[in-house]
């Protein structure tokens, strides 16, 4: 009896240990046509683009492959964001900084590099930023997200909302970066409120500075009104002056002001509803100028940054997922599943 139980064991664990490998042999199989198929999507998308052959995309995916490799993400992330740019009609290497910049971002907050992408994009289109100073951008984003109350994700979601009509108005990228993480930080408010709030307040003034009819008040009564208060905001040309550094010297004296001149002051350049938008980033002026020095300081935290994600275990886990990528395209191929579905 005992003999027989033995044997029935040994032949259980070996059906055991074969049905395992079975199993694995064909989840890897069907993880392969998975991850080709999506692969060769995102490939089939870009080449619609930009015309390119299919040796191109050959290159372009072992490319991809290594890059993920390179930052901790995975193939088809890279890919589809890369598709992403180009879709925005940029160049090769347009595309390379910006999906790079975008993937180590995504990696240091945790968020989809999708989502990530439509953050940045919307900063980078709005301050103008050429090739290769995109990651600059981002540092200013991830160096006062870490000094603050407020996180990279944040402050990008922010700033996607206002920053070409910043732009426009002469307030910088360390002068936007730093209000929002003021106003965040001091009213917890959405990131998309605060973007929008600051917004409005730009585009308020612009409407007064071309003489909208959507403006509350004349060129002549703004320039009239903060003159009262000691703030100059017209050149020697008599045209106004660059938004951000009309703020800056109204934060300089803010503290010199009555409170009933400060509420005046807010009202006549945000109006009702955002003027405490205003209020709470001049009343916490010293932080604000805290973040200005972080933002102007900021080059390479994000490398930084990414350098600490690299050295964690999901980072090596999306390494590992590549490398099997990088196999599954080895052993099946897109060539080959197309001729076995014809």
């Amino acid at each position: 009896l005992l003999n027989d139980m033995a044997t029935t064991m040994v032949n259980t664990m070996k059906w055991g240990v074969a049905s395992s490998v079975l199993n694995t042999m064909t989840n890897s199989i069907r993880n392969a046509y998975n991850y080709s198929k999506q692969l060769d999507t995102a490939l089939t998308d870009i080449r619609i683009v930009t015309g390119d052959s299919a040796d191109q995309m050959g290159r372009f995916a072992e490319q991809a492959n290594s890059a993920a490799k390179a930052f901790g993400s995975n193939t088809l992330d890279y890919a589809k964001t890369a598709l992403s740019f180009y879709q925005q009609g940029l160049d090769d290497d347009e595309v390379a900084s910006r999906t790079e910049a975008t993937i180590k971002a995504a990696n240091v907050t945790g968020s989809q590099a999708a989502q990530v992408a439509e953050y940045l994009t919307a900063v980078w289109n709005g301050f103008q930023v050429g090739i290769g100073e995109e990651t600059a951008y981002v540092d200013k984003l991830a160096a006062v997200a870490d000094s603050s109350a407020s996180n990279l994700a944040e402050l990008a979601t922010a700033m996607s909302k206002v920053a070409s009509v910043a732009n426009n108005m002469g307030v910088d990228m360390d002068q936007l970066n730093a209000q929002i993480s003021t106003i965040i930080a001091t009213t917890r408010q959405a990131p998309e409120t605060v973007g929008n709030a600051l917004k409005t307040i730009y585009a308020r003034i612009n409407d007064i500075k071309t003489g909208s009819d959507e403006a509350e008040i004349s060129l002549g009564n703004y320039t009239g009104k903060m003159a009262s208060l000691g703030i100059q905001v017209l050149d020697a040309n008599g045209h106004l002056r660059d938004t951000g550094d009309v703020m800056e010297e109204i934060g300089s004296k803010w503290g010199s002001m009555g409170r009933e001149q400060q509420i005046y002051l807010a009202q006549t350049m945000a109006g009702q509803r955002q003027m405490n938008n205003l209020i709470a980033l001049f009343d916490n002026w010293n932080k604000y100028t805290e973040m200005l020095n972080v933002s102007m300081t900021a080059q390479g935290t994000l490398e930084e940054k990414n350098a600490r994600y690299l050295a964690s275990t999901q980072a090596h886990l999306n390494t590992l997922k590549s490398t099997w990528q990088d196999l599954y395209s080895t052993l099946l191929n897109t060539d080959e599943i197309n001729t076995g579905i014809d």
